[in-house]
């Protein structure tokens, strides 16, 4: 087995890219229709405009992040006999090699499916996190699943049952022996 690489979907990016443009008009038409909106949340006008700008603020970063990935195809994940890379066009991209992986789980959380990479010793990879806000997000994972990682073919250039059987066969290949972190 070879060295793959996984790259955001284009595909899946414009459709993002249409459905966060759609709710960022509907933002905007909340946003300058709130006083003729009668008999919603008591006729405070605030509400419809507040719950609009909401929606262009956040729907509109969605359709910048969008852009970006219909613009440049962002390579996500490589996969190779020495291990999994996340992020690895990144300055500091995460590894684990298969030695620290011990399996993956199938979870489904809002009709998604997602991997659980279930790992030797989850605590020493959230301890190695620098970023606040994804030191967080591990911690939530591990408290919630057993590890702090997690990934799903949403968004990329793979399906789920692909994803799968890659993942499945390379550390089956080459996932024996002891964990390199315990």
């Amino acid at each position: 087995m070879d060295r793959i690489e996984i790259y955001t979907s284009k595909k899946k990016s414009v459709l993002l890219l249409f459905g966060a443009l759609l709710f960022v008009v509907l933002g905007v038409w909340l946003f300058l229709n709130a006083e003729n909106l009668t008999g919603w949340a008591g006729r405070n006008p605030l509400i419809p405009k507040g719950v609009g700008l909401a929606a262009v603020v956040f729907f509109g970063g969605c359709a910048v992040v969008a852009t970006k990935r219909v613009l440049k195809t962002e390579l996500a994940y490589i996969i190779d006999p020495t291990g999994l890379r996340f992020y690895p066009t990144r300055s500091n991209p995460l590894v684990l090699t298969w030695k620290d992986i011990l399996g993956f789980e199938e979870v489904s959380i809002q009709g998604q499916q997602f991997f659980i990479i279930q790992v030797a010793d989850p605590n020493f990879w959230v301890e190695q996190e620098t970023r606040f806000f994804r030191r967080k997000m591990m911690q939530f994972n591990v408290s919630n699943y057993g590890s702090p990682f997690n990934t799903a073919a949403a968004g990329l250039d793979i399906s789920h049952e692909e994803l799968s059987r890659t993942l499945n066969s390379y550390l089956e290949k080459y996932g024996h022996g002891t964990p390199e972190r315990v």
